[in-house]
């Protein structure tokens, strides 16, 4: 029995905090702790650091990413939270272990009873009767309270942080709610389990929330579990077993994986074209750490991991259709540089699809993100795009990146907190473009999350070894996090917005929008004016696009209203106003951005119709906006001209491109009455009809043999050219069936090569399906 005792005060003392040593009766020294002002200083950046190495070490998947120390601090670095094969990781080996779920439970319900304990110390001491006694606290407390009040300053500098908005921990003020009554009890009631970006996060309606107002039964449970050694043996047991019965994942080998690289010049005027745009918008790779494991690549590849060969096929995949010098010509109605990107987006997801669900790690949450980009980019099944942004979120959520990391939890550094946060909000991004071309109410709300914003701070000024984060930088100063520093300020108001504009029973009034447009407008006029290069250009440009599209959004409603010229006067100037200066910027950019960022985003097309629509509708008006529609016109043949480009790059895009191009034919022959409209009818078939034909001559060698879908889409190719004969716009055009023919079904374009529903886009409902 005195062994058994032994035994569990052993195991009790290595339980406690390595920080803080206590004496005998288990009291902190006085003389340990120091004064208050020790804990607000921190040790300052090193600057003239070699970038972090990588390494090759056995998981899973083979390989493995660990980050080796700095050269400059090797003596006292700080390991990478939660990284394979490193020293930390005897500190790791026990996170799923029955004994550490009862020790975090009883943490937590600890902090707790602290909690309810404070009302009453305060009651004690406002009562006459009963002597005041001193609040105690430990050092460990007290640095966490310090870094607390640091972690606050830091958030006011990115973000004004109101009381009337946010109450205690960052949680938004709703009905119900107040500062005075029960602000704090979902907070305490949460818990995040996990260190680094290993994590799960459980709100207070987790049945074993219960647990922490109950610390007897966590205690009662963890002497249980430290008197039963045999337990700890039997799940090494189990788990042994498991994984000798478990499937054989077939993952791509490490070879395969570097043998899919591209060469070195390709690839690095992709990695470079990714970087000064897609890397300048959403955040989600630390620039010094990859770039070192670019290096590290060249030299020999076995010197790194399978992610970041992952990492590196899917930000090729990325941008190889926008960026010139790649592959030509088309396997049936895909350029070439898709397959190419295709073929890395299946290995990239084949290999995601093989990795744990449980130990999740950053390099993981990095290529979920990139492989939804990716897919997006190079329109991969378009219509899952919601269902599948709308996973990542929930998938980041239930890893407990829409709480800030250190209002719950203690095992996550700095590093790891800046890259949860800036993840999470590029996440947010994509989720709200999602719903947006969707046409779906956003699926999250403010009061969902209390992640503070991202630092706007270059990449190069913290890395894996930096305990104290550096303050931020002026908003006039461009990082690479700049975008997304500016995106989350708004970010509410875009929201709500999209919430009652694909809401089935909020109306959107004139009034309703005019109050918005004057927030927008307001926002737009603050955004800075940063030192002009490529970088901060794109994301100035796309800074103000994300606002431009809602102004479209706000008055489209008034699209429909034929009277009341005078009353929805502002409606048509705004909307027309956001449809111009949207596909100005588009006009300015450079052709690769303006591709790639046409591929990500829908509103090319929606002002290109929106215009065209706004002209035609007020041409007879006496008073119109604009009687010199030269300049929208313009805009509008640019916007067509974008959306060619991109089929002739990408070998998608048809129905945008189509309706685009005839959107404009129909102007055109509105505003030169005096021409018949048929000439400008074979005017528009016979460009579609030179595409067509431009991509039956580019044809090659296919290297695989085609899906089913892909040659009945080709079977008919020839359908198209036969609408004029030839391009030659001096053959005759044929008759064309008007649409008021309900008896006959409409397949002008059934065999073609476009995919979409025709009958669907016109609302035809009397037509057959084809």
């Amino acid at each position: 029995m005195a062994d058994l005792e032994a035994s569990t005060n052993e195991k009790s003392r290595k339980l406690q905090s390595p920080s803080v040593r206590t004496d005998a009766a288990g009291h902190v020294p006085s003389e340990v702790v120091p004064t208050l002002a020790n804990f607000g200083a921190s040790r300052g950046f090193h600057y003239g650091q070699t970038r972090p190495a990588m390494t090759k070490g056995a998981t899973r998947g083979n390989v493995t990413c660990d980050y080796v120390s700095y050269t400059g601090k090797a003596d006292h670095t700080i390991p990478t939270p939660g990284s394979e094969g490193s020293s930390n990781a005897n500190r790791e080996q026990s996170v799923n272990s029955w004994t550490e779920d009862a020790n975090i439970w009883q943490s937590r319900s600890r902090q707790h009873a602290n909690a309810r304990a404070k009302p009453d110390a305060e009651a004690a001491m406002n009562n006459p009767s009963v002597p005041n006694r001193p609040p105690t606290r430990s050092l460990l407390e007290l640095q966490e309270r310090v870094y607390e009040l640091e972690t606050y300053v830091r958030a006011a500098g990115s973000r004004p942080v109101s009381s009337e908005k946010y109450l205690g921990m960052g949680h938004p003020m709703f009905p119900g709610n107040s500062p005075n009554h029960g602000s704090s009890q979902d907070y305490e009631r949460a818990l995040l389990r996990g260190k680094g970006f290993k994590t799960q996060y459980f709100g207070p309606s987790h049945p074993a929330g219960i647990l922490l107002q109950y610390e007897e039964l966590s205690q009662f449970v963890k002497t249980i579990l430290l008197n039963i050694p045999a337990l700890e043996k039997t799940r090494l047991t189990f788990k042994q077993k498991r994984q000798e019965l478990g499937p054989s994942w077939d993952l791509p080998h490490f070879e395969t994986l570097a043998s899919m690289v591209p060469d070195q010049k390709r690839t690095d005027t992709l990695v470079q074209e990714y970087f000064a745009t897609i890397e300048t918008t959403y955040r989600i790779l630390h620039t010094p750490t990859f770039f070192q494991s670019y290096k590290d690549f060249r030299r020999s590849s076995s010197e790194v991991s399978a992610p970041f060969l992952v990492q590196l096929i899917l930000i090729c995949a990325c941008v190889n259709s926008s960026v010139e010098g790649g592959p030509t010509g088309f396997h049936g109605r895909n350029s070439a540089a898709r397959d190419m990107s295709l073929n890395w987006i299946q290995r990239s997801e084949q290999w995601l699809d093989m990795q744990s669900q449980k130990h999740v790690t950053m390099e993981t949450f990095q290529i979920h993100i990139l492989l939804v980009i990716a897919k997006r980019l190079n329109c991969v099944k378009i219509k899952r795009e919601w269902t599948i942004s709308g996973h990542l979120l929930r998938l980041a959520m239930s890893a407990g990146l829409h709480r800030e990391p250190t209002f719950l939890s203690k095992s996550i550094g700095v590093f790891d907190q800046e890259m949860r946060r800036r993840l999470w909000f590029t996440i947010l991004e994509i989720e709200t473009q999602a719903c947006i071309d969707r046409g779906m109410p956003a699926t999250i709300h403010p009061y969902d999350w209390d992640t503070l914003p991202p630092l706007n701070i270059h990449d190069e000024d913290f890395d894996l070894t930096t305990e104290r984060m550096p303050p931020t930088r002026p908003v006039n100063e461009f990082t690479r996090t700049s975008f997304l520093c500016l995106a989350q300020q708004h970010l509410h108001i875009r929201l709500d917005m999209l919430s009652r504009i694909n809401s089935i029973r909020f109306c959107f009034e004139n009034e309703t929008a005019a109050e918005y447009d004057q927030k927008i407008r307001r926002i737009i006029d603050d955004i800075p004016s940063w030192k002009e290069n490529p970088s901060s250009t794109t994301a100035q440009s796309l800074s103000r696009l994300l606002l431009y599209e809602f102004l479209l959004l706000i008055h489209e409603p008034t699209l429909s209203y034929q009277d009341g010229q005078a009353r929805y006067f502002f409606s048509r100037a705004a909307r027309r106003n956001a449809a111009l200066n949207t596909l100005r910027f588009y006009s300015e950019m450079h052709q690769s951005v303006s591709l790639l960022f046409a591929n990500l985003r829908e509103d090319v097309y929606r002002a290109c119709l929106t215009l065209c629509h706004d002209i035609v509708v007020s041409r007879h008006a006496v008073d119109d906006l604009v009687q010199d529609n030269t300049l929208a016109v313009e805009m509008v043949v640019k916007a067509v001209d974008l959306m060619e480009n991109r089929i002739r790059s990408l070998g998608q895009g048809f129905h945008s491109f189509w309706l685009g191009v005839s959107a404009l034919g129909l102007l055109r022959a509105k505003l030169s009455p005096l021409l018949p409209t048929e000439e400008f009818t074979k005017q528009t078939a016979d460009r579609v009809s030179r595409l067509h034909t431009f991509m039956m001559s580019e044809q090659i060698a296919q290297p695989t043999p085609a899906s089913g879908f892909e040659e009945a889409a080709m079977s008919g190719a020839t359908t198209l050219v036969g609408m004029s004969g030839n391009p030659d716009s001096n053959q005759p055009l044929p008759e064309i069936d008007v649409f008021d023919n309900a008896g006959q079904p409409f397949n002008v374009f059934s065999d073609t090569l476009f995919d979409f529903d025709m009958a669907d886009m016109w609302n035809t409902g009397n037509f057959v399906q084809f």
